[in-house]
């Protein structure tokens, strides 16, 4: 089965997403902070009318930090967030990049066991070859999972 990719590198490894998630790629903009955000949020971005959250994948993956450049890239995604009011309500998150790749068809994936990534192995879904190099699909619903914490109620209860 053929399905296609956007690549898009972090730290010098590339990554790869699957393109009917992807609504668009934008130039890097100063995100509007928000307050008590997750240290990876950068904060909201509006584009075509609506919010965008964006979400910086270095902080995401604890890796250090760049100097953003003409090549580092939002990559606007779409995620299906059902709640009990709005079973197809969908959420956009905008996920910094250090610069963005190729659309590219993968037929046969070869995965590779034994890759290095210099992100946590949590958010990598499967490595494949491609071009003779290792390719991260990264694991999309690990990327936005929030942290979890602890329900003090349970907590008391496991005692």
């Amino acid at each position: 089965m053929i399905e296609n990719y956007l690549t898009f590198t972090i730290d010098d490894s590339v990554y790869a997403i699957n393109v009917s998630s992807v609504l668009e790629v934008l130039n890097l903009t100063e995100p509007t902070a928000v307050p008590c955000a997750l240290p990876y949020i950068e904060g909201l971005i509006y584009s075509r009318g609506q919010g965008i959250t964006v979400i910086n994948l270095r902080k995401r993956f604890a890796l250090p930090a760049h100097p953003a450049d003409k090549w580092t890239k939002i990559i606007v995604v779409e995620l299906n967030t059902p709640s009990t009011l709005d079973p197809t309500h969908i959420t956009l998150y905008g996920l910094v990049a250090d610069s963005v790749q190729d659309v590219i068809q993968l037929s046969e994936e070869i995965e590779i066991k034994d890759a290095k990534s210099s992100i946590p192995k949590e958010f990598v879904s499967h490595v494949v070859q491609y071009n003779n190099l290792p390719l991260f699909i990264l694991n999309f619903n690990k990327l936005f999972e929030e942290s979890k914490t602890v329900n003090l109620e349970e907590a008391v209860e496991s005692l």
